[in-house]
């Protein structure tokens, strides 16, 4: 009788500009593979927390929409260890999240693992580990309401602050390190509203190599 070999788990990532769905499409992707029971790894856990700068100097340099806000190693090891079939613990050191002293946690392996950010293919060794890569296409114009509701109205934000940084941090960076990023991408998905059917095909479509790999593997 052979015994269970564990394959490498699917990895799929989910990209796009600021406030073009990810999260949703995301957590929307992972209930209809629910039986799957995958993990879903935001980007945005693995920004730096910028503390090696003094206050004044930080709000000079600080982004969210450059390479320079993500702790590249970090987020790529954990990749690779999920893709290992080993458990990793987040936050990590030298994240805001850390810095904000979020409750850690311990994300255990799965057959599947979805990975959502507006940065995760800029780069290439995060690339070479998803075996999907997609990309949400959605309206400038759409996106910078979205993230303004998000901002002002759903998180009590300032709309002055919210612009002003959106101007200084998103306009810039996007089509640098974002945009061009629709190139590497294996499916690129109209997101302005809800995809049932691209959301659904491609559901299936995860769904139908994780069988194929588990009956490999028996």
């Amino acid at each position: 009788m052979k015994t269970q070999q564990h394959f490498t788990p699917i990895t799929l990532g989910i990209m796009g500009g600021s406030a073009s769905g990810k999260t949703t499409f995301a957590t929307l992707l992972a209930e209809q593979l629910a039986d799957c029971a995958p993990i879903v790894l935001n980007q945005d856990a693995y920004f730096r927390d910028w503390a090696e700068y003094s206050p004044e100097e930080r709000e000079k340099v600080i982004t969210a929409n450059h390479p320079d806000a993500v702790l590249w190693d970090a987020l790529t090891e954990d990749i690779a260890k999920l893709r290992r079939r080993e458990a990793i613990a987040v936050p990590i050191p030298g994240t805001r999240a850390a810095q904000r002293s979020d409750a850690p946690s311990y994300v255990q392996p799965s057959d599947v693992v979805i990975v959502e950010g507006h940065l995760i293919f800029w780069s290439a060794a995060l690339r070479k580990l998803m075996d999907i890569k997609v990309f949400l296409d959605v309206d400038a114009h759409e996106r910078v309401l979205r993230r303004m509701l998000r901002d002002v109205v759903q998180r009590g934000g300032d709309l002055e602050w919210a612009i002003n940084w959106y101007r200084r941090d998103v306009l810039p960076n996007f089509p640098v390190y974002t945009e061009p990023c629709k190139q590497y991408a294996d499916l690129v998905i109209p997101f302005h509203d809800e995809n049932s059917v691209a959301l659904q095909m491609l559901a299936a479509g995860i769904r139908a190599r994780v069988s194929e790999s588990r009956a490999a593997h028996v």
